[in-house]
């Protein structure tokens, strides 16, 4: 399913003469976790104003954003009888509209996050570490994935490879594997041979549900992975005053799901590790650590490199 398609099918289900709303849209796609995607997803509209993003409105009923300007959106609710006062919309309580038909796709997305969960393996599922592959994305219309490839024990470069596929999925919290796994897909089936483990920029099980980007990764490809993000997702560290080097495990409802480090004596920021899948915890701040020069580990920092010179290029 084109997930984006489908939320716009949504937005036409809002009569002319009624107004819905940011979260309403959010809690018709599942959550109300999607309701930034949801704006961001109206400002992209190409179908204006057969799509009529016009009729979406803040929850407290002021006007919100709108691509054409303001005026253009107080406008064409005028021509539909729906009339703004003080910025905010008249008699919105009797012209609000949330009873949309819909089959609540990211509950179909939280359920497979659940089921591939239960799939997850905390254990090294290899003998020795020869290569980390560091995978990141970029975006314009598309995304452009990179998988910058090191040597573990000398820490150096040793391959690249880059790759771009169709994004049906605009950005969630808790569900960012369902936009870049098919970016991600393409480019591991890309590679003759694959790294011993994959960094990924994202969560692994420190997620809300034990399933980050790195997890989903690594179950639906089979391959080791461990999630390193830049902000934490869930969870509380048991320390943040934390000198370079040092660690403190990340608690979340009375388990450890992964670690804060202080990745480099200039990083102002902690980073957030966790196992993937086919890796332990153990594994996971080791090779992490490791491969920290910068605040991201290196494999990670060129796969971002490479991914937006793809992504810029593309433009050019």
């Amino acid at each position: 399913m084109d997930f984006t398609e489908y939320f716009y099918t949504l937005v036409k289900q809002i009569p002319p003469g009624r107004v819905s709303t940011y979260g309403a849209l959010a809690r018709a796609l599942g959550d109300i976790r999607a309701s930034r995607a949801v704006g961001r997803m109206l400002n992209a509209n190409p179908y204006a104003p057969v799509v009529p993003c016009h009729r979406v409105v803040m929850g407290d009923g002021s006007l919100g954003g709108f691509g054409a300007g303001i005026p253009e959106k107080i406008k064409r609710l005028a021509k539909e009888g729906v009339f703004v006062s003080g910025e905010r919309v008249t008699d919105f309580e009797d012209i609000y509209f949330d009873e949309f038909l819909s089959d609540f796709p990211l509950n179909e997305m939280r359920e497979e996050q659940k089921k591939l969960g239960r799939k997850v393996v905390l254990k090294d599922r290899f003998s020795t570490i020869e290569t980390v592959g560091g995978i990141d994305l970029a975006y314009n219309v598309k995304g452009y994935g990179a998988c910058a490839v090191f040597d573990y024990n000398e820490q150096k470069e040793i391959g690249k490879i880059t790759t771009k596929a169709k994004v049906d999925t605009p950005y969630i919290p808790t569900y960012l594997a369902f936009r870049e796994l098919p970016v991600i897909e393409k480019l591991v089936k890309k590679m003759q041979i694959k790294p011993t483990v994959f960094l990924i920029d994202g969560n692994g099980v420190l997620h809300p549900f034990g399933m980050g980007i790195a997890s989903h990764v690594g179950v639906k490809l089979g391959i080791p992975t461990i999630g390193v993000a830049k902000s934490l997702l869930c969870g509380e560290p048991e320390k943040t005053d934390l000198e370079f080097g040092q660690h403190s495990k990340v608690i979340f409802k009375g388990k450890t799901i992964g670690y804060a480090l202080r990745s480099s004596p200039r990083a102002k920021k902690l980073i957030y590790i966790s196992p993937g899948h086919k890796v332990s915890f153990r594994s996971a701040l080791k090779v992490v650590k490791k491969m920290c020069i910068h605040k991201v580990p290196e494999p990670i920092r060129m796969a971002h490199r490479y991914a937006a010179e793809s992504r810029n290029a593309a433009k050019a």
